[in-house]
């Protein structure tokens, strides 16, 4: 069953060749359980620069799949010392990112909880950053 949840998303992605983009937001979203699987969604705003995008999180015992569709499109898969490859589609064009996860934490329950993930991102083969996503359902 669906339910209205509170999310709280905290994100520090430390740039290669740039400072370190932050971002802290609490925002509405649906929380729900389906084939032993958790999954989380929630509206983009203009506070991440993808408004009018929706985001969905697919939370399995040992990895988390980023989902987004809307006017950004992606598909991100974090399993701890695996790298999964995927296109990333903007307004701006289409590029390979490649996500290896060096760590994913996971516990959530049937009344919310939290998901931690550092990861490594590359553009077209180059390093580019190292990402914390922290994501709390109450």
């Amino acid at each position: 069953m669906k339910k209205d949840v509170m999310i709280t998303v905290d994100s520090r992605q430390e740039h290669v060749d740039k400072d370190a983009d932050v971002f802290n937001f609490i925002t509405e979203g649906t929380y729900y359980k389906e084939d032993g699987n958790y999954y989380i969604t929630y509206n983009e705003s203009n506070i991440t620069g993808m408004d009018g995008t929706t985001t969905t999180l697919k939370i399995e015992s040992d990895s988390v799949t980023l989902i987004r569709l809307g006017n950004v499109s992606s598909l991100m898969v974090f399993q701890k010392g695996r790298k999964h490859t995927s296109e990333y589609n903007t307004e701006y064009g289409t590029f390979e990112v490649g996500v290896t996860a060096q760590k994913v934490s996971v516990d959530m329950n049937d009344l919310g909880g939290s998901i931690n993930v550092e990861y490594i991102i590359e553009v077209n083969n180059q390093l580019t950053s190292f990402t914390t996503l922290n994501v709390k359902v109450q």
